[in-house]
Formats: C-alpha cells, sequence, structure tokens
C-alpha cells in the first residue's frame, strides 16, 4: 500500500511539473526582425538554436547576439525590444491580463533598447504602480513609463538614455535612491553598490554597452559571460572607481560658445495678501556655435522685492509668469516660502521656457527650463512686511520641464453670503463669512479665496474638545466644511475643506471648489479669526 502511494505521488508531481515547463513555456511575442548571428537557448533545453523570423519567444528565453548581428523581439502586448551586436540578454518575467502588464528583460551583457506599445502606455497611465516594463542588469533596475529607453551594460556600469517619453533607474542594493530620467538624458550606475548619476543631457552613443565581443562571448555554448563592450560616459557625473579611466571614453566636449542674451526675465504676483516682483537679470544663453540653438543658460542674477501683511493666515505665493525679450517663462515655488519667518532660503524650478525668436544670433526658436534658488530678508513696519529677494538661476535647453502658466489672482469675481452649521454636543456655532474670490480677471475662474470665522461654543466644556470634529457649513447650494485643528491658550488653527459653489461665485457662472486654512483667538465663550485658501 505504501509503495502504490508512494508511486501515485511521484506521478502527480511529475504532472505538475511538466505543466509548470509547458505554462512557462507559452509564447509571449515573435521575433519579428533578425541581422546576421543570433542564438537563444530555450528554458529547460541545453540545445542552443539559431534564431529565424517569426519564431516564437518564450518567458526565460536567452538570446544572444553575436558581433554585427542584432534581433528585434515584438511582444503580444505590442512592446518592442531590440537586442544589439554582442548582447546577451533574457526574457526574464512577461503576464498581460487585463490592466496588469509586469514585463522584465534581464541584460547580462551589451545593449537594448526597449519601446513601449500603445496598450501598456494607456495601463500605465491608469495604475501606474500595478504595470512594470523593467531592464535588469547586474547592478540596475531601468524602468519604462512610456515611450522608448536604451540600457546598456559592461564592466559593471549600466548606462540608461531615455529618447522619448521618461522612466526610474535605481541600484536594487539601494531601492529607495530612485532617478527619474526623462527623454534626452542620459544617467549611469558605477559599480555594485553605485547609485544613478544625476540625469544630464546626452544621446544613446553614450550608453555604449556593445561592440566586439570576446571570444566567450562567440562560443556557441551557453554562457555566462560579462561581456567586455565600450561604454561612453561624462565622468564628471560619476562617482567611479580608480580604473574608470581605462573604461571609458569621454563623449565629445560640447563648447560653451555665446549665443545671446536678453536683459531680464520678470514678473509680478499679487493677491489679497501680498506682492511679489521678481527678475532673472542678463539671461545668458550658450550653445555649440554662435548660431546654432542653444544647450545651456545662467542668469547673472535673481532679485525681487515681497510686501506682505504681517499675521496673514500664510501665504499664497507658489509661482509667476515671466517675460522679457520677447520670451516666456513660468517660476514654480518648489520650497516652502513662509514669508512671515522674516527671512530664509527658498528653491523654485524655471518651466515652459519658451525663446519663439530665438536669441541673439540664433533664429532658431526653441524652449528652455532650469532651476532657482536664493534667500529672503524682511522687516515688519506697522502691520506690513516688506524684504528682498535675491538668488541664482540657470538651467538647459531644449525644455525638460512643463507647467501651466501662474496668473495673477488679484482681481474680485465675487462672494457668498455666510455660510454656516453647528455641532450638537460638545456644541459649537461656526460662520464663515464675507467670502470673497480673486482670480486674473473678473470673468475667469477664481484661483484664492480669504473670508472672516466666527463663533461661539458652550464654555461648560472646553474649546479643545471640539479638534478634529467637521462642522458642515451651507448657504442653499453652497457648503463647506470648517474643522478645528489645534487650541492653544488663546489661539486656534482650523481648515477648511470640502468648498463647492456649484452656480459659481459674482461674474463666474461655473462651479467653483475651494479649500484652505484659518487662525484666530479664543475667547470666554467665542471664536473669531480669518480663512484664506485657493479656489479652482
Amino acid at each position: 500500500m505504501k509503495r502504490i502511494s508512494l508511486a501515485f505521488l511521484l506521478i502527480v508531481f511529475s504532472f505538475l511539473f511538466i505543466s509548470t515547463i509547458v505554462a512557462e513555456a507559452a509564447p509571449v511575442g515573435k521575433i519579428t526582425r533578425i541581422e546576421g548571428r543570433v542564438d537563444v537557448l530555450k528554458a529547460g533545453q541545453r540545445l542552443v538554436l539559431n534564431v529565424s523570423l517569426g519564431d516564437s519567444v518564450d518567458v526565460g528565453d536567452i538570446y544572444r547576439a553575436k558581433t554585427n548581428s542584432r534581433a528585434e523581439i515584438t511582444f503580444f502586448n505590442k512592446n518592442i525590444l531590440r537586442i544589439a551586436p554582442a548582447t546577451r540578454v533574457q526574457v526574464s518575467q512577461y503576464s498581460d491580463e487585463g490592466n496588469r502588464s509586469n514585463q522584465v528583460i534581464k541584460l547580462d551583457r551589451g545593449k537594448v533598447q526597449a519601446v513601449s506599445g500603445e496598450e501598456f502606455v494607456k495601463k500605465v497611465s491608469s495604475f501606474a504602480e500595478g504595470n512594470k516594463f523593467e531592464v535588469h542588469t547586474p547592478n540596475a533596475v531601468a524602468g519604462i513609463r512610456g515611450s522608448g529607453m536604451t540600457v546598456g551594460f559592461a564592466q559593471m556600469v549600466t548606462g540608461l538614455f531615455f529618447e522619448t517619453g521618461k522612466g526610474y533607474f535605481y541600484n536594487p542594493s539601494a531601492p529607495g535612491r530612485v532617478v527619474n530620467v526623462t527623454a534626452g538624458f542620459v544617467s549611469f550606475v558605477v559599480g555594485t553598490g553605485g547609485i544613478p548619476s544625476r540625469p544630464v543631457q546626452g544621446n544613446v552613443s553614450y550608453v555604449g554597452g556593445s561592440g566586439s565581443s570576446s571570444p566567450q562571448a562567440e562560443n556557441t555554448t551557453a554562457s555566462t559571460g560579462t561581456g567586455n563592450g565600450n561604454l561612453n560616459v561624462q565622468l564628471t557625473s560619476l562617482t567611479s572607481p580608480v580604473t574608470t579611466t581605462s573604461l571609458f571614453t569621454p563623449p565629445p566636449v560640447i563648447p560653451n560658445v555665446f549665443v545671446g542674451a536678453v536683459p531680464s526675465l520678470s514678473g509680478t504676483y499679487n493677491d489679497p495678501f501680498e506682492t511679489v516682483n521678481l527678475s532673472l537679470n542678463n539671461v545668458k544663453f550658450y550653445g555649440p556655435t554662435a548660431t546654432g540653438t542653444p544647450q545651456s543658460w545662467k542668469a547673472d542674477s535673481v532679485t525681487g522685492t515681497y510686501e506682505s501683511i504681517w499675521n496673514s493666515p500664510g501665504t499664497n505665493f507658489k509661482g509667476m509668469a515671466l517675460s522679457g525679450g520677447g520670451m516666456t517663462a513660468n517660476l514654480i515655488i518648489t520650497s516652502d516660502l513662509d514669508t512671515g519667518l522674516m527671512s530664509g532660503n527658498w528653491t523654485a524650478n524655471i518651466a515652459s521656457g519658451n525663446a519663439p525668436t530665438g536669441v541673439g544670433t540664433c533664429t532658431t526658436p526653441f524652449t528652455f527650463s532650469g532651476t532657482a534658488a536664493g534667500t529672503w530678508n524682511g522687516t515688519i513696519v506697522g502691520n506690513t512686511e516688506t524684504g528682498v529677494i535675491n538668488g541664482s538661476a540657470s538651467g538647459v535647453a531644449p525644455s525638460v520641464l512643463t507647467q501651466d502658466p501662474i496668473a495673477a489672482p488679484g482681481i474680485l469675481v465675487g462672494s457668498l453670503p455666510v455660510l454656516s452649521g453647528s455641532l450638537g454636543a460638545p456644541s459649537m456655532f461656526i460662520e464663515l463669512s464675507n467670502v470673497k474670490f480673486y482670480g486674473p480677471s473678473a470673468t475667469a475662474v477664481p484661483q484664492v479665496w480669504l473670508g472672516s470665522v466666527s463663533g461661539s461654543f458652550d464654555p461648560a466644556s472646553p474649546l479643545s474638545a471640539r479638534v478634529n470634529t467637521p462642522v458642515a457649513l451651507i448657504s442653499g447650494s453652497n457648503v463647506a466644511t470648517f474643522t478645528l485643528n489645534s487650541v492653544n491658550g488663546t489661539a486656534w488653527t482650523g481648515s477648511v475643506t470640502s468648498g463647492s459653489a456649484p452656480d459659481g461665485v459674482g461674474t463666474y457662472p461655473n462651479p467653483v471648489v475651494f479649500s484652505g486654512s484659518s487662525t484666530g483667538t479664543v475667547g470666554a465663550s467665542s471664536i473669531s479669526g480669518t480663512a484664506s485658501g485657493t479656489a479652482k
């Protein structure tokens, strides 16, 4: 009886093993291009086969392209993998079901180009975390979010270049150090513990990874060699081992020839609480020749002034539209610019730069973007803080950052009547009144709002008993939610969320949503203060 059971179990396990092999060998794509000598080692087999046009591709297949040889795989989800000469690559993972598509290519040496199909782009746009198309090397993971990338690996260096679209790059030994790479930029991971270098402008020739194969790579038996292809790299952007100079050939140096300049790119921001003026001064553009399209830019300085109402609920300033010399751009604050501190540091992106008629001796239109940073310092006179802003700015062309223009919302669009509501036990009554909305014009969608907060509460229990308890405010079809966030002695802070004016406000007839923060003081049985925020 024991022998029969054992034999039965062996039969079952054998069946399951065979079923697994069959499942793993299910075709996932086809060879759609072949040049020269390319072979494949199928999963579970020891015989190396020559690859032919139209051959099926299975998970686990290991492909090797010889010198001056290449192949193209088109997967059933329309993603494409192009294999360069002297490359060894494996189709490691593939699944494509419903809204999920997961694909991993293992690159042992050489270079591949990965291009996403429309189906994958649609899926990753809706479910970014549930979809991946990645190329894994021994020291890096490169993932595509759309369009195309080229990945090269040689002598423990992985290079990544995005022809179009964007993606991510990291070393699996340090998964928290992820670098985002966009079209026209390259990044590298050097060594087993290296992290991705700061992306810099480049082209596909920087990536390298394929070239003359070693004798081992030409062997017709299965191999796990690491290859010896040449890899071009910008050495200044890497933390490299001592032997780096013998491994890489630096790319051609692009001379910084002055092309032209504009005296300033400046703008003004206004809202009911503050006014900010900024100027990028003497913005110079540089390129490969005096008449060529610029590739970099730098401002001699960034200067400005601001005036802010002291004790205001907080700054609404997030950026401004800049213009000058026939050019436009947007400055978008990326740090917490709280002028109430009277001094501090600021950082910003310069996005959507556009030079429609060129600059200087270059008459070709171009785009540009970059970063800016500096300090601000202020003094208080009465109820107003005034101060100066200083800093620097520089960047690249063409632009790699885009952002919708930021308007200065200083014109009254309309106001709402009193919104009110109350709590039960412990009781509290709240009014949000005189709510004014401001925008770039009287009929445009509002962008900021401010109002007054007043209320009363039962002094039999402390006001702190109402903290984090939302109060629904209403006036006709207009609604909002007020929440008391903290009480500290005679001061309180709160928030206004889920604000909605479905019939618009004032001269703007379309629905408006709004939210923000509030602050004020506490009396014996009453509270009062102000509220402000953003609208859209």
